[in-house]
């Protein structure tokens, strides 16, 4: 069966959070896309990684629970089982809670035709990646993440609630590099396309068929703006690997004009 959308390639991070009482511990942003190749792809990748530079994954942040995100966490999972998996609880429901993103109303015709007119698995989502009792949940519109995870340096990262292109998404903070991790808020990925103006090096929205609120996600980019000291902005789908935080606040206020 061909797909019905180019394959876009999404990206994962993996984050030294070394301290004084966790030493050498690694943090993995996304854990990736669902086809077999990716996923061991994604899995040598960080056994590589750590075993070059020494230590632990002892955290896997999940933004969202699309599997293009979530592929490879079960596998992860079996390699290192002492990984804890963080989320926001409004994304609970599609990851350890048997929902389904197309149970959901949009509110643009271009999500609700797509949840009428592609196939079932367009959607799916695998809602018994991990039982919910084993996940920390993040809460409420903004946080540290070290009121969740002791062993982290307060201000060290920090995680903003961005609904819209799913109804519990987050993107996290970085902030010894102010760098913000802002998962599919928005997205630049004309340059994988062959018809696409490669030149137009500009951020764009997420994909509107697998968008539930253009609404939400409008205002999650304005929260993302708002923060004061970031400087750089990387989107999950992002060709050109990241945005200044003047091209990025730019493309927000004119989207929101």
């Amino acid at each position: 069966m061909m797909p019905l959308f180019p394959p876009v390639p999404v990206a994962i991070w993996l984050v030294e959070a070394s301290t004084l009482l966790s030493p050498k511990s690694w943090i993995l942003i996304d854990a990736g896309t669902d086809d077999s190749s990716s996923k061991e792809a994604i899995l040598q990748g960080v056994k590589s990684k750590l075993s070059s530079a020494g230590g632990r994954l002892k955290v896997i942040l999940l933004t969202h629970g699309h599997k293009d995100h979530t592929g490879a966490l079960t596998r992860l999972l079996q390699t290192y089982p002492d990984a804890k998996v963080v989320y926001h609880e409004d994304e609970e429901p599609f990851i350890s809670g048997g929902g389904q993103y197309s149970d959901l109303e949009g509110d643009h015709w271009v999500y609700n035709l797509a949840r009428q007119a592609l196939p079932p698995s367009h959607f799916a989502t695998n809602t018994s990646l991990l039982p919910s009792s084993e996940a920390i949940k993040l809460q409420g519109s903004f946080g540290d993440l070290s009121t969740y995870i002791s062993w982290l340096p307060k201000d060290f990262l920090k995680y903003y609630a961005v609904p819209g292109h799913t109804p519990g998404m987050v993107a996290f903070y970085h902030k010894p590099t102010k760098s913000v991790i802002a998962g599919d808020s928005f997205m630049h990925i004309s340059a994988w396309f062959p018809v696409s103006n490669k030149r137009s090096i500009v951020p764009g929205n997420p994909a509107g068929p697998v968008t539930q609120s253009l609404k939400r996600t409008k205002e999650s980019q304005q929260t993302l703006a708002a923060i004061p000291d970031a400087r750089t902005y990387f989107s999950s789908h992002d060709a050109h690997v990241g945005f200044s935080a003047e091209k990025f606040r730019k493309f927000v206020s004119s989207s929101s004009e």
